[in-house]
């Protein structure tokens, strides 16, 4: 039975059709689901605040005043853009980071700056797309940092315990978010929010209840 709110999904760049169509039908408990297209060119300038108007006029399509926002990788980043500067378009946010293990092809001094600098700076460096893509998709404490404190939504950060790259990300998140709560899946690792779609639908109903 839905529970009466509008939830936007926000994949990240790398979830299949099949995991976002599975956990639409999963968030069918929590209200109608709206998926717009939140992908951006290949060949331009990466701009958050495009794909976040997307979201915007999906949500006027759909008569909706409000809706809880829920993200995963670059679909985190278009959340807090959208919670930082339209909230009162945000109901609620429910996040979850993406970030990968590094493997010894890629840990290069070359990377290693790269991590220490936001996306937005490595693009005005000269980066191409699909790196600052890569970047924002990993949802960083330098990206989010300067958004997640400008948004004052009720948010439910999810990370599994045994996904090691994304426990501190999260942890950092949930800390910046001036609502920010962390909530840890047992025994689940790398890669479980595609494999799990009714323990992420049933932990938003959960969190959403719980505001009420």
């Amino acid at each position: 039975m839905s529970i009466g709110h509008t939830v936007v999904l926000l994949p990240a760049l790398h979830d299949t059709s099949a995991q976002t169509t599975a956990l639409q039908a999963a968030l069918a408990d929590v209200g109608q689901v709206l998926t717009p297209d939140i992908t951006v060119s290949a060949t331009q300038s990466v701009i958050l605040e495009d794909p976040a108007l997307r979201v915007l006029d999906a949500m006027s399509t759909a008569g909706a005043d409000r809706a809880v926002l829920v993200g995963h990788g670059w679909g985190s980043m278009v959340a807090l853009q959208l919670a930082a500067t339209r909230q009162e378009r945000v109901a609620a946010l429910m996040l979850s980071t993406n970030a990968r293990l590094e493997t010894i092809v890629v840990r290069s001094l070359y990377y290693g700056i790269l991590g220490l600098l936001s996306a937005k700076l490595v693009q005005q460096l000269g980066a191409g797309p699909a790196e600052v893509l890569n970047l924002f998709d990993q949802v960083r404490p330098a990206d989010f940092r300067s958004l997640a404190e400008r948004a004052p939504a009720p948010a439910l950060i999810i990370v599994g315990e045994q996904d090691l790259a994304n426990r501190g990300p999260s942890a950092v998140l949930a800390r910046s978010l001036p609502l920010g709560n962390l909530r840890v899946v047992p025994q689940a690792g790398a890669g479980w929010r595609g494999r799990k779609p009714q323990v992420v639908a049933d932990l938003l109903v959960e969190f959403l209840t719980g505001l009420t």
